[in-house]
């Protein structure tokens, strides 16, 4: 049995006058340039932690603090 793929021809009708609307995008600018200025100051951390040992808390050892300044 063959098989039909094709759209009926009321599908296929383009309205004449089809308005288009603006679109908000949807993700932020990825790849800009940064607008403000890049502050002289940063600090990343991360948890250390034991991982012998199965609860999470118990886990815990202690943390780490990195402190980057620029001139």
């Amino acid at each position: 049995m063959p098989l039909d793929l094709s759209l009926p021809d009321h599908l296929l009708q383009v309205p004449l006058q089809a308005e288009e609307v603006p679109l908000a995008p949807l993700l932020p600018p990825l790849f800009d340039q940064p607008t403000e200025p890049e502050s002289p100051f940063q600090l990343h951390g991360k948890l250390i932690s034991n991982e012998r040992v199965e609860d999470y808390w118990e886990s815990l050892e202690g943390a780490e603090l990195q402190f980057e300044f620029k001139q």
